[in-house]
């Protein structure tokens, strides 16, 4: 696979660069300590007249004085109608790494300004360093770019504020303000860094440094790829005779791992799905499994296989058929962004058989999801076995590390007793769970959070090599 080829398409993924024009909407005045130090002069000569009464007729005439030179002062400065301002940035912002944002100040007049830039982010998102006002000096008829990048901490749509804008007068008496433009909106996908980082180590032979195998798929498919010299350590069964008198030789025939087959993950965006996988850290379940089933996608669609994505809780939410091509993982970026976890009970019975009434050819159907009560998960281990032999069913979640180190912690009082017998029945009843599953022709993957993406995609380059779709 050629990853150069692979790789500009997810740089380009984000554009175009969303380019926002803001209009002055509301503006204001603020003096600046010099002006009230001039007015603070004014009342000196004021108290000073309780002594020597002709200074107060000094006070009306100083504070007419600062008046005029205020109003001069604003006259001479920039006017709000004198800036323009844009934001640019991606039109899809990632979630959980940093994006990069820039506002452009145009200053069309002939005054030079100290300019101070305060943007309204939507609030869950965090800007790096806390630098919440940016500054620059701004001369005449020019134009600065300011930067900051923020953090958003869920996938989703949002919404920029207005942009605050501030700037200092010709003789620095006042400080102008003005609330500039309206509401912008933009989206937070998962985030794709995890991609190029997949594609940077593929193309030095290092996946493993993620947890992802290379994949031997040479020689282990049923597709012909080439003939080569034959090599002791080749299965004589996949010597060529015909090639093999022609040539004078022992011939060897190559087979690829078959393309174009149907890969279909599941997602259950049920009330388990809610829950945090990594104790403290917000990160739920159903966040750690997107990220997995993004790279999954892709690395499914550049082997050339059909992958399809299907959403669902207490009814399906999302169903995208199977088809090949990065335009389908582009799809399913889309249709992952504003995915959450709904507070409600999974029905896996309606979902599977909605999956099962599109008939479609054989596939392997990669379940994501967290058992609940008996009812439910008799209900999952029924459907989900009916697929079997004429689909391949893969069922995923994600082991619950705090109730195994339960499970396996010494006791040591009355309460830690009550605590080991709870999870080791909870690793029981999860285990005869599995083991039914299996029992149906449903493969099971039970994994840590922090395994996840790897042990997925590990899965599925074992059952392409092993030409079980």
């Amino acid at each position: 696979m050629n990853s150069n080829r692979y790789l500009e398409p997810i740089t380009d993924y984000g554009l175009p660069i969303t380019d926002y024009k803001l209009l002055v909407m509301h503006q204001t005045t603020i003096p600046t300590p010099r002006a009230l130090l001039l007015l603070l002069t004014a009342a000196f000569f004021l108290a000073a007249a309780a002594f020597v009464p002709w200074l107060g007729l000094l006070c009306p005439l100083l504070w007419g004085i600062t008046a005029v030179l205020i109003r001069q002062d604003i006259r001479r400065s920039p006017q709000p109608a004198d800036f323009s301002v844009e934001r640019i940035h991606l039109g899809k912002l990632a979630v959980r790494a940093h994006n990069p944002i820039d506002v452009i100040v145009h200053n069309n007049s002939g005054q030079s300004a100290t300019i101070w830039v305060r943007d309204a982010i939507p609030i869950d998102f965090r800007v790096e360093h806390e630098r919440t006002v940016l500054t620059s000096h701004l001369p005449r008829h020019s134009v600065v770019t300011l930067s900051y990048r923020v953090w958003p901490a869920r996938r989703g749509e949002y919404r920029f504020g207005a942009v605050n804008l501030r700037w200092s007068s010709a003789w620095g008496l006042v400080l102008r303000q003005a609330i500039v433009g309206e509401e912008t909106a933009v989206k937070v996908y998962p985030n794709l860094l995890n991609i190029r980082e997949y594609e940077a180590l593929a193309r030095r032979g290092r996946v493993g440094q993620i947890g992802v195998r290379r994949s031997q798929t040479m020689g282990r498919g049923s597709e012909f790829e080439q003939l080569r010299d034959y090599v002791p350590d080749d299965d004589y069964r996949r010597i060529c005779w015909t090639a093999t008198a022609r040539r004078g030789k022992p011939i060897t025939i190559e087979y690829n791992v078959e393309r174009s087959q149907n890969v279909m993950a599941l997602i259950d965006c049920g009330q388990e799905m809610r829950a945090r996988a990594l104790g403290g850290a917000r990160t739920t379940r159903l966040d750690l499994v997107i990220n997995a089933v993004v790279l999954f996608s892709y690395i499914a669609v550049m082997r050339g296989d059909r992958m399809g994505l299907m959403t669902y809780s207490d009814d399906v939410h999302a169903y995208l058929p199977p088809r090949p091509g990065l335009d389908q993982f582009y799809r399913i970026v889309d249709a992952l962004y504003g995915v959450h976890g709904r507070p409600v009970e999974t029905n896996h019975d309606r979902a599977l058989r909605y999956l099962h009434n599109q008939r479609q050819r054989r596939s392997l159907i990669a379940l994501f999801t967290e058992p609940t009560d008996s009812t439910g998960t008799l209900a999952l281990v029924r459907h989900l076995g009916a697929f079997y032999p004429h689909h391949v069913p893969l069922c995923i979640t994600l082991r619950n590390m705090s109730i195994v180190a339960a499970a396996l912690r010494a006791p040591y009082n009355m309460r830690s007793i009550y605590e080991r017998l709870l999870a080791e029945q909870l690793m029981d009843a999860r285990l005869v769970w599995q083991e039914t599953l299996r029992q149906r022709g449903v493969m099971t993957l039970d994994v840590p959070a922090y395994q996840l993406t790897s042990a997925v995609i590990n899965k599925y380059l074992e059952l392409k090599e092993r030409t079980r779709l």
